[in-house]
């Protein structure tokens, strides 16, 4: 099924240099809570993918209704799609952004190369580490359209499949966080991968 396809200037995400740190992990993870907190205490612009994909389909627009009919069926939504989606909100927010956070991307390697080679290199992937009985627990609890259950059991394998590979081959970007604890417990530590204070930290990338 085609969707629609929208072209989107970057220039200005590009000669900004700011860090953009993708926030990985399975569904149910707690990614958003993450960004949240780091969005409100060092003033990066947080994106969901997940979210962003969902409001465009709330919108009613045309390339909306297609995602929709998509995701009613448990497809995935092409790369080239999210990654409009993904730039457009990008482009939108850069002005006065410290960096960006972006949490539920890339889903798979075509996504995570087509990011580097479109828009701009990833300079920190901060990878959630849960188990997938977990991920499959907290998923329950919560009421997406897309989360009955067949539909989760597919994301968490989609997961474990697709996005995991992304890990391994930028593993010299990548900082591990135990994220089956208390949100609260977790974000002291993800602050800590952000500011190269861990062990696997690399350098700061945040004040």
């Amino acid at each position: 099924m085609d969707v629609e396809r929208k072209e989107v200037d970057l220039t200005k995400v590009k000669e900004s240099g700011v860090p953009v740190v993708w926030i990985v992990g399975g569904p149910g993870s707690g990614r958003g809570t993450q960004c949240e907190h780091l969005q409100i205490k060092h003033n990066y612009v947080h994106l969901s993918s997940g979210d962003l994909l969902r409001h465009e389909v709330m919108s009613g627009s045309k390339r909306g209704l297609q995602l929709y009919k998509l995701m009613e069926m448990g497809e995935l939504v092409p790369a080239e799609v999210v990654l409009d989606i993904v730039a457009e909100a990008m482009a939108a927010k850069v002005q006065g952004a410290a960096g960006f956070l972006i949490d539920g991307f890339p889903l798979d390697l075509e996504e995570a190369e087509k990011f580097e080679k479109q828009i701009v290199p990833v300079t920190r992937i901060i990878e959630l580490d849960i188990p997938s009985e977990e991920m499959i627990s907290r998923l329950e609890k919560r009421a997406n359209f897309d989360d009955k259950k067949e539909a989760i059991l597919k994301r968490v394998e989609i997961y474990e499949k697709k996005t995991l590979p992304v890990l391994e081959k930028y593993c010299h970007k990548v900082v591990k966080v135990n994220a089956n604890r208390p949100a609260p417990d977790i974000f002291p530590d993800v602050l800590k991968a952000l500011q190269g204070e861990l062990e696997s930290g690399g350098r700061a990338v945040i004040n």
